[in-house]
């Protein structure tokens, strides 16, 4: 009889943990460690690798990527970025959140979260920035990218 007891139990157990529940206002899921958060993470190491060798192979041809409001193509904005190293050391990518994002109607980004810390080459003064980036997935590619964060402090120290 304990038996039988304890199998209903944990039977009922496992079945209730599949039930979702999902209030009004949701309107998708959040997940981390997925796929897409590890390809945008490891975006983000190639940076601080000093090395965005075959990043542009995760960008769909019609890419488009925004950083501070200025529109270019993701090519142009990893040479950006990677530019910025000839201005900084010691770049650094501290506190890093990382989550995709899958809304009801299909729509998918993926949100990156980390503090930028660099010193200048010029001023010796170190820097550091909050950023915020996403992506939106069309299938297992990105076709647009934003980034944002205030630029004012780092271009300031960039130095001649």
């Amino acid at each position: 009889m304990k038996n039988i007891f304890f199998t209903l139990t944990l039977l009922l157990t496992f079945l209730s943990c599949d039930t979702e529940v999902k209030n009004e206002s949701q309107t998708g899921i959040i997940e981390g460690g997925d796929a897409k958060s590890l390809v945008m993470d490891a975006f983000n190491d190639a940076y601080l690798a000093n090395d965005m060798t075959g990043q542009e192979a995760i960008f769909t041809e019609d890419a488009v990527a925004n950083v501070n409001g200025q529109e270019m193509s993701p090519a142009e904005m990893m040479a950006a970025f990677m530019g910025g190293r000839e201005f900084y050391n010691d770049i650094k990518n501290s506190d890093r959140a990382t989550a995709t994002f899958i809304f009801d109607d299909g729509d998918t980004y993926t949100s990156t979260w980390f503090d930028w810390e660099g010193t200048s080459k010029s001023s010796e003064v170190v820097v550091g920035n909050p950023v915020h980036a996403w992506f939106k997935w069309d299938g297992d590619k990105v076709s647009e990218v934003t980034y944002i964060f205030d630029s004012a402090e780092y271009v300031a120290n960039m130095g001649e």
